[in-house]
């Protein structure tokens, strides 16, 4: 008699079970007792009945098959290779491979699945068991008391003890095991319907005690019942005192601030203040600032615990490649990056917790006063990226430690974001926002605090450094984020958009919460102002404005927030004061301008328009008129739009581009930008035909004129430009290169990501 092959015999009982019977249609289970189970599982293609509509519930089960279950309903990815009993022809073979690869099998030393024996019930329970373990951690167990105990062999004890622990398996009603008695179909559609409903029960967490501070060097504070944060000066004899606690209100967040003296309190060598931004959704920026006087350098740490983790990986922005800090000639270089990356704590396969880590930034406080006002900045030393991560294995703790330089006379400022839930539900949505990072790091927020992100000026500033940074109001408002969530959701960008809201309101001092739509006020002086008009910090910047009052008012659609849906309003009842209150640059009888800049106080020298701020407020009051219909605003609307119009062609320079600014005495200067303002023109003739506004042909001319410059210089234009152009009847216009560009584009590996904002493209 021929020898059938393991493997065959197992390619032969699968193709048995392989029938998709419905639930409905099995003959053999309507009095079995486990017919609620088989037909669960049936449903969600678990399990199989056969070619005859018959499930046969008391039939054995082989593990090869019991396995096959277990991978198809916990959906494990697909593993590359299995034993040398499954052929690779098996239908078997992808479910065993994915078994293997999940550590649901080991195989014999011989390195053999043994897939075609019968599944014994104390191979169930360590089957189970590993499973169990791969989704969490499923640890406690309780001792066994079955009669045959001494039966059950070693490598399954520990698993029976935990599983009977859990309910998925129990003993027999005579108080037996019975490890070797072999599970039928039956049995093994209640044993993985119990592993599915344990596993979807939610997740008990259990209060930590939360640990007392082991010397005057370090304090600890809580963030909830399972999670604290622990600041220690890391140099010898540096203690941190105690000082206060405050709490900041803000809109869909609150801010929690702990403040210590650096050193003994009667002689204290600096500050350490840490704030825990806490969001509405559970999940908590912890920022902390060192501000220290002395002249010495000292080492601290900011750690993190995270208790019931056993493992943890660290996605991190470097792997997708490196920032190129290339000078600019208006910002010079950037020395900042991006964060360290994502660390993913877990308890088995399961996250259960994670942290965007961000850097360490040293910097030092400068400030030049005026007898109006002041203006103030930092000066970049260093952004410092040092850290561990430890796992220790019998408290099942994962400790994650950002350290931290305190330099002399500095300011040290470190920053994570901590949440329970995964930041990032799709892994292809956090490489994107990743790589889009990285090739656009100076547009995009990575040195953040709970005074508001801090981000490169231009070297115009006053007092003057090349490595000046602020507090610029277009990069606070968080438009690039919110165009992120509104495409998808994600959670990380949700965060980020409530972290911009409360950083324009520790900016307005807390106006936006109280109710009121702030003017921001611009808090450093660019050289380039003050020259020529003598104007100094605080001013307004009208764009600056606009961008964070539109940013208020898509949040409060995107967010459901109520009280910020008007919160353009105050800023367009500004630009229309303007003309009653002579703060204009009068073109025509009828017509006129609003300075970019204006000052506060006794600063009333009027300074320059830019032709992009005027459209802008152009676009910025037909918007609120489109919300509101009041004619006042689409009345100073239109006499922005005449005095534009009015001035052309001198807008037009003779190489074909447009000058960037009209002055007071309506002379032209400045180099125009290459996107912006021709981006603005296309968006305004859109805006016209959705208030019932003629079509500006004068507006058409500048646009004609600005792109065939572009294409003269070989300059780059964006997509959505390009889009604009064809779509408004420019495509002419574009040679083969701009249109190839678009389309090439539209097909590249990142054709997932959403096409920019105006907002993102003015934080540009």
């Amino acid at each position: 008699m021929q020898k059938v092959s393991s493997g065959f015999i197992v390619f032969l009982s699968f193709i048995l079970f392989s029938f998709h019977v419905s639930a409905q249609a099995l003959t053999d289970i309507s009095d079995h007792w486990a017919k609620e189970e088989i037909e669960a599982l049936v449903e969600k293609e678990v399990i199989y009945g056969f070619k005859d509509d018959t499930f046969q519930p008391d039939a054995a089960v082989t593990r090869g098959q019991f396995l096959a279950y277990i991978v198809r309903a916990l959906e494990l990815p697909e593993g590359t290779s299995a034993f040398k009993d499954v052929s690779p022809s098996s239908s078997l073979y992808k479910d065993i491979a994915a078994a293997k690869k999940a550590g649901l099998i080991f195989g014999t030393a011989e390195g053999l699945a043994l897939a075609s024996e019968p599944v014994t019930r104390a191979d169930v329970a360590v089957m189970l068991d590993r499973a169990m373990q791969l989704k969490g951690n499923y640890s406690s167990s309780t001792p066994i008391l079955f009669k045959d105990a001494v039966s059950i062999g070693k490598y399954a004890y520990e698993s029976v003890e935990r599983m009977t622990h859990y309910g998925l398996i129990y003993g027999r009603s005579n108080n037996t095991f019975e490890p070797q008695a072999v599970a039928t179909r039956g049995e093994a559609a209640v044993f993985i319907n119990r592993m599915l409903k344990k596993l979807d029960e939610p997740i008990v967490e259990e209060d930590i005690e939360i640990p007392k501070p082991i010397d005057n060097q370090e304090v600890i504070i809580p963030i909830d019942n399972q999670q604290y944060v622990k600041v220690r000066m890391d140099t010898k004899g540096v203690p941190l005192n105690y000082d206060k606690r405050t709490t900041t209100t803000h809109m869909l967040s609150t801010d929690y601030h702990y403040y210590y003296h650096i050193g003994y309190t009667a002689s204290p060598l600096g500050s350490l203040r840490v704030t825990l931004r806490k969001l509405d959704n559970g999940d908590t920026f912890v920022f902390t600032k060192f501000i220290y006087n002395g002249d010495n350098v000292y080492r601290a740490s900011v750690t993190l615990p995270f208790h019931k983790a056993t493992d943890y990986s660290l996605t991190k922005y470097e792997s997708f490649g490196k920032v190129n800090q290339a000078h600019n000639g208006t910002f010079g270089v950037d020395k900042t990056s991006h964060p360290t990356g994502i660390l993913s704590v877990k308890n088995g396969s399961r996250i259960t917790n994670e942290v965007m880590m961000g850097k360490n930034y040293i910097s030092h406080h400068r400030q030049q006063n005026y007898s109006g006002g002041s203006s103030v900045l930092r000066e970049l030393f260093e952004e410092r990226e040092s850290y561990s991560i430890n796992t220790d294995a019998k408290k099942n703790i994962v400790t994650a430690t950002m350290n931290v330089s305190i330099q002399p006379k500095a300011i040290s400022e470190s920053w994570a974001l901590l949440s329970k839930e995964q930041l990032f539900a799709s892994t292809a949505n956090r490489d994107t926002w990743f790589k889009r990072t990285i090739a656009e790091y100076s547009s995009i927020n990575n040195w953040l605090t709970a005074d508001g992100a801090y981000t490169k000026l231009p070297w115009s500033i006053e007092p003057g450094y090349k490595m000046g940074y602020g507090r610029n109001i277009g990069r606070l408002q968080g438009g690039i984020y919110l165009t992120m969530y509104n495409g998808n959701k994600e959670r990380y960008y949700r965060n980020l958009v409530v972290n911009s809201i409360a950083d324009l309101d520790v900016l307005s001092n807390g106006a936006i919460t109280a109710g009121k739509t702030p003017i921001f006020k611009t808090e450093y002086t660019s050289t380039w102002l003050k020259t020529p008009y003598g104007l100094t910090a605080p001013y307004v910047d009208t764009r600056m404005n606009e961008n964070a009052a539109l940013f208020l008012k898509n949040v409060s659609k995107s967010l459901s927030i109520d009280q910020l849906k008007n919160a353009n309003l105050s800023y367009a009842d500004l630009l229309v004061s303007q003309g009653e209150l002579g703060n204009v640059i009068r073109v025509t009888p009828s017509s006129h301008l609003i300075p970019d800049y204006f000052g506060l106080g006794n600063q009333k020298t009027k300074t320059h328009v830019s032709l992009n701020h005027a459209l802008g407020e152009m676009r910025f009051l037909l918007e609120t008129y489109k919300q509101t219909g009041d004619e006042k605003y689409a009345k100073t609307a239109r006499q922005l739009k005449a005095a534009i119009e009015y001035l052309h062609p001198r807008w037009i320079r003779s190489n074909g581009d447009l000058w960037y600014q009209v002055n007071p005495d309506l002379t032209f200067a400045g180099g125009d930008y290459d996107n912006l303002t021709l981006m603005d023109l296309l968006l305004s003739q859109n805006i016209f035909a959705e208030t019932g506004i003629p079509r500006s042909a004068i507006f058409d001319e500048m646009i004609r004129s600005k792109t065939k410059y572009l294409v003269k210089e070989n300059k780059s234009m964006t997509s959505p430009i390009i889009k604009l152009l064809q779509d408004q009847g420019f495509g002419n216009l574009l040679n083969r290169t701009y249109t190839a560009n678009l389309k090439t584009e539209s097909n590249e590996e990142h054709s997932e990501e959403l096409p920019k904002s105006t907002l993102e493209l003015l934080a540009e």
